[in-house]
């Protein structure tokens, strides 16, 4: 058993409404807003230039000053094409609740001081003229470890976690995969994120939680990690196949995306 995304946990909706509303008196948690995009038939040698032209500059300016705290391009790899429910994850990162989208005005500040020539309007026309918007996800981020790099790659791991169990699941995920994911960080150069889904909501979403496990290259992800002797060597007094065993019985997995991450932008 060697793969890292195998047998990850995480959180409910339930917990998460409960951290939201303790949130003024702790430490704020870390939000991300992923923006699902589809990009038309023929245009994904035009796209990639767009973003690095247009998006990846924007984003620069925005984490230089604070708006945002990390942006994130990831390009599917697998699924791909028609079967693909993302061509790119869009991902802007903030610490704390984000805040609403820019207006016009500020857009086109930031435009000018990222130095792309064209009005706002253009970019917006180029924008959807090669692609479309499938949806935005936004996702507070209760673990986090290890750093993600530029030309890694990542494996999404979206789970529905059964009605009831988010308490156990906080428990069973704090106090095993975290400090496995710890050890492979330290090891191997792999990252991990455990996250909730905080909006859209509803019983009737595919997904309410996921976890990411991050590879810093092709090969270590076709590789993966050693899972049974880092546990072994965290949890030396607890069983690992009865404490996987719990966690598949409580949460269902729809979906398993893996993403290259194309661009990392940090302050």
């Amino acid at each position: 058993m060697n793969r890292f995304a195998r047998y990850s946990g995480v959180l409910t909706l339930g917990i998460l409404c409960c951290s939201l509303a303790s949130s003024q008196t702790q430490a704020q948690p870390f939000f991300a807003r992923d923006t699902c995009v589809k990009v038309k038939e023929g245009k994904a040698q035009e796209y990639a230039a767009y973003l690095q032209e247009v998006t990846v500059k924007l984003a620069k300016v925005r984490v230089d000053a604070g708006v945002i705290a990390s942006y994130t391009i990831a390009q599917a790899v697998a699924p791909v094409g028609r079967a693909a429910r993302c061509d790119y994850h869009i991902v802007a990162g903030y610490n704390g609740f984000p805040p609403e989208a820019p207006s016009p005005e500020q857009t086109a500040a930031d435009m000018k001081k990222a130095g792309i020539s064209m009005s706002r309007e253009a970019m917006v026309a180029k924008r959807d003229d090669l692609s479309y918007l499938v949806g935005v996800d936004t996702w507070m981020f209760r673990e986090r470890v290890g750093t993600p790099q530029k030309g890694g790659y990542a494996r999404m791991n979206y789970d529905k976690i059964h009605p009831g169990m988010g308490a156990e699941w906080a428990t069973l995920e704090s106090t095993g995969w975290k400090q496995l994911a710890e050890a492979a960080s330290k090891e191997y150069g792999t990252a991990w994120r455990l996250a909730s889904l905080a909006m859209p909501g509803g019983a009737s979403l595919p997904y309410n939680a996921m976890t990411i496990d991050i590879f810093p290259s092709w090969a270590a992800l076709g590789k993966g990690i050693p899972t049974r002797a880092l546990w072994n060597k965290v949890h030396p007094e607890t069983d690992m196949s009865a404490r996987l065993n719990r966690l598949s019985e409580i949460r269902d997995r729809p979906r398993v995306d893996t993403v290259k991450l194309v661009e990392v932008i940090t302050k």
